[in-house]
């Protein structure tokens, strides 16, 4: 009884439960309101899909197409929040009404939204120029890179961006702006806070705000002689605009991977017998390299006794399982009326793939303002990093025949297989006691003061010094290949019984003064005039000592005391040079519509002779924002939210010949005097009197759109880039020989075409809100002057500068047949298993002649890159991806006969439908299979999920922010590509493939960010 009476009253209070819910919902129904309304512009159009939210909960409606809508409120304090793309967020207390009606007006921050450009910045709705930017926000800081110039990748349109190693501490990126605009040094020009020539890989990503990329003429002749191949300026973050001190500390750890393993033969009698296959070809078993018996032996004995028959898997040997790079960030800022500052550390250590391959970076920076009177301010910054290296590139393989090491002995081995090369190589044996240890130090520090005199009118004077230190030191230990077969020291010595130590210095700095006017003033109501006068000042001073003594008298010391001082030697050279500029620029823009900018710059170089050091860029652009005339208002109404069309033209300069190239120099020489040889001096070069500027005149066009009240924007730009009177060698190079060096000539003519788009769609709705970004770009080359010796190869006059070059085959021959049936071709004959050549020129032979050109590939660089970026972010939750490629590249590779693809696909009798040819030992053979390697890519590069962590959780433990994050970098790489990976493939001179050695990294990280 009693269990049923607990049942009873149980299922009675629930039931009461019940009603008082009940009874509440339907008061709170009776309580509930519906309230309706029409949002539109300051014009009265009215605006579809504003998001209407009730504030503090998650219900949300949004406009329809006449900009209607219709929502239900709890009562009559509620508080409606209506925020559309492009317009100020507004805030609307319901109160007695029913019906509200909302005018937005446009947000003050997009129309005064500013760009950073050359000496200044600009409100990015006047821009002309081509000028692609962003600012650097959590999504990007969050992943994993190991410099700010991977970073780029994908990001704006116009700049390529290629990792070629992935050695730690030498990543070797290569950036490019539009393309080649020159084949000499076409890397862009990068400013950190107006200092130029700062390396971006030492940069600490977390310390920078914003970046922009100078493209045309019109944005970067301010620049001159240094913008020849664009500039990416680069801003770091300040305390301006918080109102108090605030604290930010982050932390990323990060395992890495390789995006592809290295495929070799491992299995020693295999390669042997692939080798033997070759010699088959031509030579009769006598003849041969390996004896068969060696190869039998080696099958049988490998599986007996590895150390002196073994298969090496040199991948396992010389690669770590997995690297790693560890990143902590800490930073402060802040400001007042007065003053603002930032300071930071960051400290980044990271272990490569390759065994003894690290590297630790330190940064720290200091950015203070402050305004000493209502009209004078100044300001210091301050930034310094130091670096950790330790590395010896071996690449990732070697001949499968030799033991790496044997710990027991202590001995690394060498070649045991009869008739192998005694050169053959070790490796481990180098990476274990050979290597290089590098430390360098750098410091760039800067103080300015800006004074405004008068309305209008501002002056800025800045004086920038940046230093560095470099010191390299290497302590190989002896080390002799072995021969565990028999026992005994083999002919190799991998490093001598002499070896010693090497010390060499580098250091230097630059100064860079720079000073300049500003005026602004409104000539009449709607007519806005800005004025800029500038003088800048550039000097290099460089240094290099190096020092080496043979003999050290232990393996463990490193010092060059620590060597004997019967074998040294020394050298060091010095070298300086300056740059002067003068600068101008004017900014005309009419009733907001019109717009016009006049850029000029002349730079004097200290690296031509007098009546050549100085170089004219001058460059102007014609703007019209059509958006804003009233008859375009009319007819596109709210779809058009902007148009701006941009027209520029100017010129630039390069002055990339050596520092004392145009200096008469002297080498040492010796002199028949008599009977009797004596020392003395010779001039070493003849100087080319002429020898100027490279020139590039630049013609841009561009459109910028915006649709649906800024939710699609659009951006469009064809360039015509040509270089001219570029520096190459001379004909009488072909002839000088000697004592002499031959002058170059400014010769070669390039023209650089291309266009560029670039989509953003971004919107919300409620508490959800995402956006896509997608850039495409396409650059075409054709080389129009070249030297006055040309060579039939990729190399052509009006054709693209290294296009791809390769004969056609018509397949494999598979009888004798088919050898009798064909022309001849190569030196030596062709045998079933080879591939047939076209006989394009039809004079019945084959040869190099034949050839066929292919203008829409290149072998150095692809001709088309692209990029497609999402973010969405939901009550606390983001998510980011990236998607990146590349197109139009395409390599020959030849294949080789110690990969496991070539052993199981050679052609032979029993095995026709191969995709190689038959391996063949022949001088002259032209038969082998050349295959067009296309390198043509898509890469999922980044995919990132985060959770920032509410602030009711944070606020009693005194925390503003605090995020975790897992990111993933280069995760999935679709190609057709048969090398390691196409971004970074090397190649020879001949535009053929290379084994890559370093393939690029994956990586999984885990961070956090927390804010105080």
């Amino acid at each position: 009884m009693e269990h049923g009476l607990i049942n009873y009253r149980t299922l009675r209070r629930v039931l009461l439960f019940m009603c008082v819910v009940v009874c509440s919902l339907s008061v709170f129904a009776q309580e509930r309101i519906s309230i309706s309304g029409t949002v539109t512009d300051k014009s009265g159009e009215p605006l579809p899909g504003v998001n209407i939210l009730v504030k503090g909960t998650t219900t949300g409606v949004a406009t329809d197409f006449d900009g209607k809508y219709i929502i239900t409120v709890p009562d009559r304090n509620a508080v409606l929040e209506f925020s559309y793309i492009g317009f100020a967020v507004q805030t609307v207390t319901v109160g007695n009404r029913t019906v509200v009606d909302v005018t937005l007006g446009e947000d003050s921050q997009l129309i005064d939204e500013v760009v950073v450009v050359g000496y200044g910045t600009q409100k990015k709705v006047n821009l002309i120029g081509a000028v692609s930017a962003i600012k650097v926000d959590e999504t990007l800081t969050s992943r994993s890179l190991t410099n700010a110039a991977n970073g780029l990748q994908g990001l704006l349109p116009g700049l390529a961006v290629s990792q070629n190693n992935s050695l730690a501490g030498s990543e070797d990126v290569t950036l490019m702006i539009r393309g080649m605009g020159t084949v000499n040094n076409s890397a862009p020009l990068v400013v950190v806070d107006g200092m130029p020539d700062v390396n971006i890989s030492r940069l600490n990503m977390n310390d920078i705000e914003n970046i922009s990329l100078l493209k045309d003429a019109a944005s970067a002749a301010i620049y001159g002689s240094r913008a020849a191949n664009g500039v990416i300026l680069i801003t770091t973050k300040s305390g301006k605009g918080s109102d108090r001190v605030s604290f930010n500390v982050s932390a990323n750890v990060s395992t890495d991977y390789p995006t592809k393993r290295v495929e070799q033969m491992t299995d020693y009698s295999r390669y042997l017998t692939s080798q033997q296959r070759a010699f088959f070809s031509n030579m009769s078993e006598s003849d041969y390299m390996y004896k068969i018996g060696t190869v039998d032996q080696w099958m049988a004995l490998s599986m007996i006794d590895p150390l002196k028959y073994p298969n090496t898997d040199w991948w396992e040997w010389l690669m770590r399982d997995y690297g790693s790079v560890e990143s902590y960030n800490l930073s402060a800022s802040g400001s007042n009326e007065k003053s603002n500052f930032y300071i930071s550390v960051g400290v980044q250590d990271q272990k490569g793939l390759q065994i003894h391959n690290d590297y630790a970076r330190y940064n720290a920076r200091f950015n203070f303002d402050y305004q000493l009177l209502n009209s004078l301010s100044v300001g210091i910054r301050f930034s310094g990093d130091w670096t950790k290296q330790v590395f010896y590139d071996t690449g990732t393989g070697g001949n499968a025949g030799v033991t790496p090491y044997d710990p027991e002995t202590g001995y690394y081995g060498g070649v045991m297989a009869y008739g192998e090369d005694m050169q053959v190589g070790n490796p481990y044996a180098f990476k274990e006691n050979s290597r290089t240890n590098r430390n360098r130090q750098e410091a760039l520090g800067s103080m300015f003061l800006d004074w405004k005199p008068v309305k209008g009118l501002s002056a800025h004077l800045e004086y920038a010094l940046k230093y560095y230190n470099q010191f390299d030191y290497a302590a190989d230990i002896p080390v002799r290949a072995y021969n565990f077969q028999v026992g005994a020291y083999g002919a190799r010595t991998y490093i001598g019984e002499d070896a010693g130590v090497t010390n060499e210095t580098l250091t230097g700095y630059k100064t860079h003064l720079n000073g300049r006017l500003d005026y602004t003033l409104k000539i009449a109501d709607g007519h806005d005039l800005s004025l800029m006068a500038g003088y800048s000042e550039e000097f290099w001073y460089n240094r290099e000592q190096y020092t080496s003594r043979n003999n050290r008298l232990h393996s463990s010391l490193h010092e060059i005391n620590a060597a004997l001082t019967d074998v040294q030697g020394t050298k060091g050279y010095s070298d300086a040079e300056g740059l002067r500029s003068f600068i101008g620029r004017l900014n005309y823009v009419a009733y907001d519509k019109y717009l016009l900018e006049v850029n000029f710059r002349a730079d004097g170089s200290s690296r031509f002779l007098p009546g050549h050091q100085y170089g004219y860029f001058p460059s102007a652009a014609l703007g019209w924002r059509f958006s804003e005339e009233d008859f375009v208002k009319k007819l596109a109404g709210n779809w058009l939210h902007q148009g701006k069309l941009r027209a520029s033209y100017g010129t630039l300069g390069n002055n990339d010949v050596d520092i004392y190239e145009q200096r008469e120099v002297l080498a040492a020489s010796n002199y028949m005097m008599g009977s009797s040889i004596v020392k003395g001096f010779v001039n070493k070069k003849m100087i080319n009197r002429d020898l100027t500027w490279e020139v590039g005149r630049v013609t841009n066009i561009g459109l910028d759109l915006g649709f649906l009240q800024g939710r699609l924007a659009t951006e469009l730009d064809y360039y015509d880039r040509l270089t001219t009177d570029m520096i190459r060698p001379s004909d009488l190079s072909l002839h000088l020989t000697g004592a002499y060096s031959a002058p170059r000539k400014n010769i070669g003519d390039l023209r650089n075409r291309g266009v560029e788009v670039n989509l953003t769609w971004r919107d919300r709705k409620g508490d959800f809100s995402y956006s896509l970004s997608g850039n495409f770009s396409k650059n075409w080359t054709q080389l129009q002057e070249w030297n006055e010796f040309l060579y039939k190869g990729t190399t052509y006059v009006d054709m693209p500068y290294h296009f791809l070059y390769a004969a056609q085959q018509t397949g494999m021959i598979q009888t004798w047949n088919d050898v009798y049936s064909r022309p001849p071709q190569g030196t030596q004959g062709l045998a079933p298993g080879d591939y047939s050549q076209i006989d394009v020129n039809g004079d019945g032979r084959i040869s190099d002649e034949d050839k066929v050109a292919y203008p829409a590939y290149q072998t150095d660089r692809p001709t088309t890159n692209f990029a497609l970026r999402g973010n969405a972010a939901w009550k606390g939750i983001d998510f980011a991806f990236m998607l990146q490629g590349a197109a139009g590249r395409k390599i020959i590779s030849t294949g080789s006969t110690n990969g496991w693809d070539e052993w199981n696909n050679r052609w032979q009798w029993d095995n026709r439908d191969a995709e190689w040819s038959r391996p063949v030992w022949i001088a002259g053979h032209s038969g082998g299979y050349l295959k067009e390697d296309d390198m043509s890519y898509l890469r999922l590069k980044n995919v990132q999920i985060g959770y920032s962590l509410p602030q009711k959780w944070l606020r009693p433990v005194f925390v503003q922010t605090c995020r975790i994050y897992f990111s993933g970098e280069n995760l999935a790489t679709l190609t057709k590509f048969s090398g390691i990976d196409p971004e970074a493939a090397p190649k020879n001179a001949d535009g053929n493939i290379v084994v890559a050695s370093n393939p690029l990294i994956s990586s999984y990280s885990l961070g956090i960010n927390i804010g105080f």
